[in-house]
């Protein structure tokens, strides 16, 4: 997530932030991704039926801020919300790079 997110930068999540909503576009989420694994993506849009025919339920395409070294949507496919854990909101760490994340 360059240069949004650095390696070595710590976080926090706000876990309630999808429990009543869908992501929006633009949120800097913390998702599941193939085989569990966690992610930092941004929220680009929301997949249409064209993308997934066969899911059932909203479906989201996230994106990493640096493409040429990203695993993202254009890797794995679209996400489904229950694959969205968190909005990330915070950085604490560095404090050089202390703030809020947008």
């Amino acid at each position: 997530m360059a240069p949004t997110l650095e390696p070595g930068d710590r976080v926090l999540v706000d876990l309630g932030a999808y429990r009543r909503k869908d992501p929006e576009r633009g949120d800097v989420a913390l998702v599941l991704g193939p085989d569990g694994v966690p992610l930092a993506k941004r929220v680009a849009e929301r997949a249409t039926a064209k993308r997934a025919p066969q899911a059932s339920g909203p479906l989201f395409l996230v994106l990493g801020d640096n493409p040429a070294r990203s695993m993202d949507s254009r890797t794995f496919g679209p996400l489904s919300r229950d694959r969205f854990r968190g909005r990330i909101v915070w950085r604490f760490w560095p404090p050089s790079r202390m703030g809020r994340v947008r």
